[in-house]
């Protein structure tokens, strides 16, 4: 049904004007009925209504008293009344204005006056059919005042009108008699109007409430769809599940996923049922280590590894996270990311193991070459000077490529062999500084040592030298003519606290969190004369890890950078 017709009123009239309080969509009179046949129904049926009744009682007052002298006028009335509903019933009311059904009302009360001023004394009670009429125009959509002014003027006219003409005389009774009915049809019209206005201001309600849900509903039926294509284009695995740990979505790419970590012969297996591993590829998992259960006991995850099924068909998944909060901050499910990252694993994998076989076979060229060269420095005094010092430069590049060789085959390896011992930690320190200061000298830089000639500490004395000469030398590579150097120690409650600080170039703010990566070199350092592969501050990285340490920097570009070491210590 439209909005703007109401099927419990007997037509859809339409006044000039609306009241004040009632919607835009009702108080418009210009707006033609959109709901057509429900209007011409409805409008057809009024009439016939009060056709038929009318013309049943003229038909029993005929019957009483064939004899009238007035039978003209009712036979008038009765016949306008058909001729009313005939045209009721052949015009298209869906395409004329609001405001024709308004005449209907208006030529029943003249058919009804005609009825009672021809019938009389014959049909005294006609004069009541004038409520329907009343009722029509109450329940129309003209405004009330205006309803109530057309009924109260049309009854009183209907009532008085014959005694006027008749020319009889008006006793105290008859005149309230004549006073009521306009009174009681007016009332009548009021209330009617009042109600149809209330109920239509509440239909309208209703359709805008619906009109707004099934706009929800659409939105949300496109979001739906949204979220559904976005699910699946994506080229990461997705799962959403809710606080109980049931699936809620699941994409293909994760479905594919979760078939290649399930056993032989279960297609379908729960999440503590599938083949996953850790980042060694053959330690399984327990249930409670695995990434979504971890995610559902609230926990956010970013980039965890892990092995999905058996090799050789394994994957390597790298596995994160985010909880979904109720409105009290409740846990009400998680959205976990599964990225297949494969192929870069693989290629990491072939990286390291080409690495490790060039440093293999370099380290066996480079032994020979040292060895011959050591022999025939022996025999300096049958050399000339000048080969002699051609000699010394070939066998210092000899010992740093070595170096390098040895350096690529720590890192290949994974870890460092560490072996923490009682040792002196500030002799430590003494030999690195008095090893630096020659370089920091011909550099043009100064070289301070702050940390006390003796602090004992359990370290293994020679990594924590080579991890404290690779700071010292990139404070020495990376500083300027006139800078300085720092090198201080100390004990910071149960941990050893060691610091390498420098007044160079610092470091950029966006690189500082690639300084410990493999082969990173910043641009303005590639840039530059300093040489470098970027292993250093690895390997040193290496060594503070595998003393169960830390280690950390803080640099201002342009101004200074500081590296510190943090080594716990075993306290009896």
């Amino acid at each position: 049904m439209s909005s703007r017709t109401a099927a419990s009123t007997p037509s859809g009239v339409r006044g000039e004007q609306r009241d004040a309080s009632e919607p835009d969509s009702v108080r418009d009179p210009t707006i033609i009925d959109p709901g057509g046949p429900n209007r011409r129904r409805s409008i057809i049926l009024s009439q016939v209504t009060l056709t038929v009744i009318l013309s049943l009682a003229v038909l029993l007052g005929l019957l009483a008293d064939d004899a009238s002298a007035s039978g003209a006028f009712v036979l008038t009335g009765w016949v306008i009344s058909l001729l009313v509903t005939l045209t009721c019933a052949m015009l298209p009311w869906s395409r004329l204005h609001p405001q024709w059904p308004f005449a209907l009302p208006l030529l029943n009360f003249l058919v009804i006056g005609l009825v009672r001023f021809g019938a009389g004394e014959t049909l005294s009670g006609v004069g009541l059919l004038a409520a329907l009429p009343a009722v029509w125009l109450g329940a129309s959509s003209i405004r009330t005042r205006t309803a109530v002014a057309v009924t109260l003027v049309a009854t009183t006219v209907l009532i008085s009108l014959p005694a006027i003409l008749r020319d009889a005389p008006v006793m105290v009774g008859g005149l309230l008699g004549l006073l009521l009915l306009p009174v009681v049809l007016t009332g009548l019209a009021w209330f009617v109007s009042s109600l149809t206005k209330d109920n239509r201001r509440r239909h309208e309600a209703l359709l805008a409430s619906e009109r707004a849900l099934r706009s929800s509903v659409e939105d949300a039926r496109m979001r739906e769809r949204l979220l559904g294509t976005v699910f699946e284009t994506v080229r990461v695995g997705l799962l959403a599940v809710d606080a109980d740990g049931n699936d809620i979505l699941m994409n293909a790419r994760q479905r594919q996923s979760h078939l290649a970590a399930a056993p032989v012969n279960n297609p379908d297996p729960s999440e503590s049922e599938l083949l996953i591993y850790g980042p060694d590829r053959v330690s399984p998992l327990t249930p409670a280590e695995r990434p979504v259960r971890r995610a559902l006991d609230g926990e956010d995850l970013e980039d965890v590894l892990i092995w999905a099924g058996m090799p050789p068909s394994q994957r390597a998944i790298s596995v994160s996270s985010n909880s979904v909060r109720d409105d009290d901050g409740a846990l009400a499910g998680t959205v976990i990311a599964f990225n297949d990252i494969t192929d870069l694993m693989l290629a990491l994998e072939s990286k390291d193991h080409f690495l490790s076989n060039v440093s293999h076979e370099f380290r066996t060229p480079l032994t020979s070459i040292l060895g011959y060269l050591d022999v025939t420095l022996e025999l300096g005094e049958t050399l000339p000077e000048e080969a002699i010092g051609y000699l010394e430069v070939a066998r210092r590049n000899a010992v740093r490529l070595e170096r390098l060789v040895e350096d690529f085959l720590s890192i290949n390896a994974g870890t460092f062999e560490v072996t923490p011992v009682p040792a002196d930690v500030g002799t430590i320190l003494t030999e690195a500084a008095e090893s630096s200061s020659v370089r920091a000298a011909r550099a043009g830089v100064r070289l301070v040592n702050r940390a006390p000639a003796s602090l004992p500490a359990v370290v293994d004395p020679h990594r924590i030298a080579q991890a404290v000469d690779n700071l010292l030398s990139n404070a020495v590579k990376y500083n300027r003519p006139g800078g300085s150097i720092t090198l201080d120690a100390a004990m910071d409650g149960p941990d050893l606290r060691i610091e390498v600080e420098d007044t160079g170039v610092g470091i950029d703010e966006e690189d500082l969190q690639h300084v410990f990566a493999r082969f990173f070199r910043s641009a303005s350092v590639r840039s530059s004369a300093v040489t470098g592969v970027g292993l250093g501050l690895l390997i040193t990285k290496s060594i503070i890890s595998e003393h169960n340490g830390s280690i950390s920097v803080t640099s201002e570009l342009g101004s200074r950078t500081r590296f510190t070491i943090l080594l716990p210590q075993e306290r009896p």
